[in-house]
């Protein structure tokens, strides 16, 4: 049977369904269901099912009999549709199969998520070995290509060929292009080219653009905006978000693990503007955060104890995220044909999930998840990524003028230039190694100021859009115990002083992610940040902050393993300066 005849027959067996001909599978009565269209809180409602699809919502009324029907009363309690993360990174530490373990008692029905960490390490094999992996879970997911934006073409040597990327440009379940880095899109030569390109496939395709616009502004970002980007999950500021919002941009304000925004752009939600470009999101939370508070529930949370409007808020994790990636016509609302996604909760005010529904089954309910996730398979050869052998960290000089990376918050860093002979201005400055861990063993030793590090060294293979093993380290015997455990492992983070490893989180997927159940993923890394902490390092999840020091996509001054690349014109530095 073609297609569109399923669809029509569909149709038609809903409208049976609503017309009180063919009873429900389904019904949740006595409810006060949130028009999404409306922001209308109406109590009294009914919702029928059938068939994983709303067929009817209204006015309470007996919908005809059926023996195997399920009935959930939602007296008191308000009928939201299921919420939809549209930007986040699923491969955060952890495997997908804890990700949809904890995720679903969240009231979380639908993820788009970003495909760049495992393809990073090892290109195509990694977007497609993920993409099966979501399939067939007992959430709905979606995803968009990676374009794989390095800082330099040597951090891009896994992208695929743009041609090779189509097939899974083109399914169903991928929305779009991934976020590409505004200043990657300007640069000269094959590097710009491949990605103008991507942005170019994708448009022609009818798929999404996701925008990543940290940095600019004015006419850099309407230069970067004639790409056809649609969507950018980096402002930070009132004016940042109407800046977007008056270009056609869908905002995502971003509230997780890497950053939280909701307070610093508060002000914008008393602005008499239309919010229908408005989207909550989480860009990715991490173990401890997933443990401690929870995921896209725990920024709704915070959110409404900001005194935000929750009609206004529930819009923007419903209709608002499926309209952007044209979904409204399945997703986003409680409304006839659209998939049975929903959750229920005590009250507008009271984001609490009682009882999760996606696709018209029972997934959570009275603190409990009623289903498991689907077992992933991904094979050998992804959990044997870290080739470097016997590594020596070269000497670095000891007087004169050189280049540091200096950190003036825990993400962003700019370019300084220290003398080593003054003491003063050579203080909180430990050393910073990056290591080609496919094979060639390139590394290149520089300098990191403000990290707060007093002793040991702490190295990740779990970096941002590059290959590289970052260390940073006061001695270079720690560096070099981190990097050989680090091989052991096959990947992760390692602390080590001297030749003991103090502690480790070991993620030999890809070097990226472990396995492990996410209780255990948690305590590793929280045991890690809190050595770290207790060793002088100085900024909340230090962890994360090497993580970044290889990643275009935060400024100033980066490192890789042929040496610092200032942002502005990706000019290659040595130490000396």
């Amino acid at each position: 049977m073609k297609p569109s005849v399923k669809k029509s027959e569909q149709s038609r067996i809903l409208s049976e369904v609503a017309l009180g001909n063919i009873p429900p599978d389904m019904v949740i009565t006595n409810g006060s269901v949130f028009n999404v269209f409306t922001r209308e809180f109406i109590r009294g409602q009914s919702i029928w099912i059938k068939d994983g699809a709303i067929a009817y919502v209204g006015p309470d009324l007996d919908p005809p009999g059926g023996e195997r029907r399920v009935v959930i009363d939602a007296k008191g309690m308000v009928v939201l549709p299921g919420l939809i993360e549209g930007h986040t990174h699923i491969s955060n530490r952890y495997g997908i199969e804890e990700f949809v373990r904890y995720v679903i008692p969240t009231g979380v029905t639908t993820v788009v998520t970003e495909t760049i960490e495992l393809a990073t390490v090892v290109g195509r094999e990694g977007i497609e070995y993920l993409v099966r992996g979501l399939e067939g879970q007992p959430i709905r997911f979606y995803y968009t290509v990676a374009p794989l934006c390095g800082l330099t073409s040597s951090e891009e040597i896994n992208a695929p060929a743009n041609e090779d990327l189509l097939p899974l440009l083109q399914s169903p379940r991928c929305l779009g292009m991934g976020e590409i880095y505004w200043s990657n899109i300007f640069l000269k030569e094959l590097q710009g080219e491949r990605v103008r390109e991507l942005a170019s496939i994708a448009v022609e395709q009818g798929k999404r653009v996701e925008g990543h616009t940290a940095g600019a502004s004015g006419r850099k970002l309407q230069a970067y905006t004639c790409f056809g980007p649609s969507s950018c999950h980096e402002p930070i500021t009132e004016d940042e978000v109407l800046e977007r919002l008056r270009l056609g941009y869908w905002v995502m304000i971003r509230e997780g693990s890497i950053r939280r925004e909701l307070a610093g752009v508060r002000g914008i939600f008393d602005k008499g503007i239309d919010f229908r470009r408005l989207v909550l999101s989480t860009d990715g939370v991490d173990p401890e955060d997933f443990l401690n508070e929870g995921y896209l529930d725990a920024s709704l949370r915070r959110a409404l104890a900001l005194g935000i409007s929750p009609g206004l808020l529930y819009q923007m994790v419903t209709l608002n995220v499926a309209e952007h990636f044209r979904l409204d016509h399945l997703l986003g609302s409680l409304s006839p044909g659209r998939m049975a996604d929903a959750v229920i909760i005590p009250s507008p005010e009271e984001f609490t999930p009682q009882w999760v529904i996606c696709h018209g089954k029972v997934i959570f309910r009275d603190g409990q998840n009623m289903v498991e996730p689907k077992r992933v398979f991904f094979p050998d050869s992804m959990f044997a990524t870290v080739k470097v052998h016997g590594y020596s960290v070269p000497p670095l000089p000891a007087r004169g003028k050189v280049r540091a990376m200096e950190l003036v918050s825990r993400l962003v860093t700019r370019e300084d230039i220290i003398d080593l002979g003054d003491p003063e201005g050579s203080k909180d400055v430990i050393m910073a190694l990056a290591l080609n861990r496919s094979g060639s063993e390139e590394g290149f030793v520089g300098f990191l100021k403000g990290f707060g590090l007093q002793r040991g060294a702490y190295g990740s293979t779990m970096c941002w859009d590059t290959p590289d093993i970052i260390v940073v380290g006061c001695d270079t015997r720690s560096m070099e115990t981190v990097v050989e455990r680090l091989r052991e492992i096959g990947g992760g983070g390692v602390y080590a002083i001297g030749e003991e490893v103090v502690a480790e989180f070991p993620a030999p997927l890809c070097g990226l992610a472990s396995l492990k159940p996410m209780k255990e993923v948690g305590k590793e890394v929280k045991r890690l940040n809190q050595c770290l902490m207790e060793n002088g390092a100085r900024w909340e999840k230090p962890i994360l902050t090497v993580d970044t020091l290889g990643s275009p996509a935060i400024p100033h001054l980066r490192i890789t393993h042929r040496g610092y690349v200032r942002l502005r014109d990706r000019e290659v530095l040595r130490v000396q300066a």
